[in-house]
């Protein structure tokens, strides 16, 4: 093949020296061509939108989740640079709260130190799937270890006893101790605190029964205030 080409160049009276220059010219090209499309694939593969039963795996229980979750958590450590996680919903309270427990269980069972924060006041549904008791004062509160090993909470009763929502102080303090911080915000759509949730947040996936990546008011909010949305999770209608 190298020899039928210098046998074209040669026909064309293309000296050595320029013979070299387009050798490197295409290897220049070649390469950028490559990046590319590296470039491109990683997001396609990004950008994809990540289908999840919410029965799937076990609500706090010891199983590690199967399927996608398994997708999410593989999501979570390649953007390393994204220790805080929102997990929100389009429509308020359409999240299942299987979806960041059994994340957090993932990230856990992959030895990482993990904080779930739960914003669900209404239901307390964190705690109430690892069994936590709700009656703790607010007085007292820290993150709570769970039966699974490098696995904290962070209960929604804690806010309810609270008269000031301060998540952003609460994930700054945990920044330090933890290798991801979830936060767990079903309502977050209805929430006069939402600014200060999402501003808490470096990075965010976004429950829908569709998936379609809407530009809704909640998706522009978050963009805005510079939290990277880096999934959208379809879950049965």
């Amino acid at each position: 093949m190298v020899d039928i080409l210098k046998r074209i160049l040669l026909k064309l009276g293309i000296s050595q020296n320029q013979e070299l220059i387009l050798y490197i010219t295409a290897g220049v090209i070649v390469f950028i061509l490559f990046v590319l499309v590296l470039i491109i694939l990683k997001r396609r593969k990004f950008k994809k939108v990540i289908k999840v039963s919410p029965a799937d795996g076990g609500e706090g229980g010891d199983k590690l989740a199967e399927g996608n979750y398994e997708s999410i958590i593989k999501r979570i450590q390649a953007k390393k640079k994204y220790k805080s996680i929102l997990f929100t919903s389009i429509d308020s309270g359409a999240l299942p709260v299987t979806i960041p427990v059994n994340t957090a269980i993932g990230l856990a069972k992959n030895k990482k130190h993990c904080l779930l924060i739960d914003l669900d006041l209404k239901r307390d549904a964190v705690a109430k799937a690892f069994g936590l008791d709700a009656g703790q004062s607010d007085l007292s509160a820290k993150a709570v270890q769970t039966e699974i090993e490098n696995l904290w909470v962070w209960p929604g009763h804690y806010f309810s006893q609270s008269r000031h929502m301060n998540v952003t102080g609460i994930v700054e303090g945990a920044e330090d101790n933890y290798d991801f911080i979830l936060i767990n915000a079903p309502y977050l759509v209805n929430s006069p605190d939402r600014k200060q949730i999402i501003s808490a947040a470096q990075a965010a996936f976004i429950c829908d029964k569709n998936a379609s990546e809407p530009e809704d008011k909640l998706t522009k909010l978050i963009k805005s205030l510079d939290c990277t949305i880096i999934g959208h999770i379809q879950i049965p209608s």
